[in-house]
């Protein structure tokens, strides 16, 4: 596939939805594996809703998963500029262009006559195609007089009376509309602004798209662009709009079925890697037992007529279970680098003890790796290797220290632990299971009373490991502790 352009044209009016970004990301993949060019275009013409703290938040969105343009804002390329409220002469000849040949008029209908037409309309059980009126068949003459006399005015296209519009969809087939169906709509407002429709078709035209890859919303869109490009002499690109993202209850994902945006991901600790890896295969039609795959993996196998035709259900729990295959596959070094931070902000350690202790860190995570799936689990994860005492369920430290062998020996174990010439991981499990043989008794017996003291859980990682991290003061401190509670039972 030769000279293979693709776009993702985002409208600056909110925060990067993930529906937005598998679109982006099938463009991405789509330019890659045909060793094609993706270009990023802001379209802004939506002057009351854009804003330029949304456009820096798609772009830092776009780049935080991984997604960067070889042609667009802050990049450049033959068809600058890539912001559509930077473009406003190209339109406007354009429109020029399509008055001249007689595809478009000007409109001079206003808000108040359009109202009455729809109105009447519906009254009548038609659908309110409008056709233009009177101002349809303006001769063009009148028409510019009144332009020129400074009265408002739409350009409308002048959309054929019959026949069909048909284009064939990479994902979904043959698609048609009945001409009769869409109405003279607007190519230029009143404001001097271009409609989406117009706006859209002219860029993609003139920046040489050659696949338009979309979400299914802008199907209907799709015929009156069509008309467009046939009226202004420009070759058609191929079309395939890609299904929405749906929640598990089949509605549009939102905040309310946990997070939405990109940044919400972001902030719940989710890894780029891991929502870029989710996403370019929710619903793409890769094998149904491969999921983890590099960016170059995936655009080499990806497929757009393999892309389902029907919604995607996101699924948290599959993206959580990739992301901590993503965290696994960190190494300990970045994993401490991504901890420090967090653990000073959550208040679990000071920033003194974290920068003097990033070996010790490394440690940690090495060790812990294994059992986060998300990042922002880090902080309540390894919380227990830092600060003094701990905080004990009452109900479960009396199931742990209420029984007799436990009140027996217990005490003992601590005052052997204090005697320990040097503080390892095989020194601790010496002693432990070494004074359970003795009381002939399993070394559970005293292995989970001693994880509960020294960490305040039932469940952690492998014990004599977390003792040696946790240091031999820090253990001896929570024991002791935990033998003067045990005595008030």
């Amino acid at each position: 596939m030769d000279n293979v352009r693709v776009r993702y044209a985002p409208s600056p009016t909110g925060r990067l939805h993930v529906g937005g970004v598998r679109t982006a990301l099938f463009n991405w993949l789509f330019a890659r594996k045909h060793g094609g060019v993706f270009v990023l275009r802001i379209e802004d013409t939506d002057l009351e809703r854009s804003t330029e703290e949304s456009v820096e938040q798609l772009k830092s969105s776009l780049r935080w998963i991984g997604l960067e343009w070889d042609e667009g804002p802050e990049v450049g390329g033959p068809h600058a500029p890539y912001r559509q409220t930077e473009r406003l002469d190209l339109y406007r000849e354009a429109a020029r262009r399509l008055v001249d040949s007689g595809a478009a008029y000007y409109d001079f209908a206003t808000p108040e006559e359009l109202a009455a037409f729809r109105e009447r309309e519906r009254a009548a059980k038609r659908q309110p195609v409008y056709r233009g009126g009177e101002y349809r068949e303006m001769p063009p003459e009148e028409a510019r007089e009144r332009v020129e006399a400074g009265e408002p005015y739409t350009v409308r296209f002048r959309t054929p009376r019959g026949g069909e519009t048909v284009f064939e969809d990479m994902i979904r087939g043959p698609v048609r509309f009945d001409n009769a169906s869409i109405e003279d709509f607007v190519l230029m407002k009143s404001s001097g602004t271009p409609t989406y429709n117009f706006a859209a078709a002219v860029d993609d035209a003139e920046m040489e798209i050659s696949h338009v890859i979309r979400g299914d919303d802008h199907i209907s869109n799709t015929p009156r662009q069509i008309l467009i490009y046939e009226a202004l002499g420009y070759e058609l690109p191929a079309f395939a709009h890609v299904p929405q993202v749906l929640g598990p209850d089949r509605k549009k994902l939102s905040k309310r079925h946990g997070a939405a945006s990109v940044e919400e991901f972001a902030a719940q600790g989710y890894l780029p890697e891991a929502l870029f890896n989710y996403l370019a295969l929710l619903g793409a039609g890769y094998a149904a037992d491969e999921e983890i795959f590099t960016p170059e993996e995936l655009a080499a196998r990806f497929r757009i007529e393999k892309v389902s035709g029907n919604p995607a259900v996101f699924d948290l729990q599959k993206l959580t279970a990739i992301n901590q295959v993503y965290i696994r596959k960190k190494s300990p070094e970045e994993l401490a680098m991504i901890a420090a931070p967090m653990l000073v902000e959550s208040g679990v350690a000071s920033r003194d003890e974290i920068e003097g202790g990033m070996p010790r860190l490394t440690k940690i995570m090495a060790l812990m790796r294994e059992r986060i799936s998300r990042l922002t689990e880090i902080p309540a994860a390894i919380g227990y290797f830092y600060g003094g005492a701990l905080e004990y369920d009452p109900q479960e430290f009396e199931k742990q220290f209420g029984k007799e062998f436990v009140r027996e020996a217990f005490p003992e174990l601590v005052e052997r632990l204090k005697q320990l010439p040097e503080w390892t991981e095989e020194s601790t499990e010496r002693c432990i299971r070494g004074l359970a043989a003795e009381k002939e008794k399993g070394a559970r017996h005293l292995i989970h009373p001693t994880r509960f003291a020294t960490t305040g859980r039932t469940v952690s990682a492998g014990l004599f490991e977390t003792l040696e991290l946790l240091g031999r003061e820090r253990c001896i401190e929570r024991l002791e502790r935990a033998v003067e509670r045990m005595r008030r039972l």
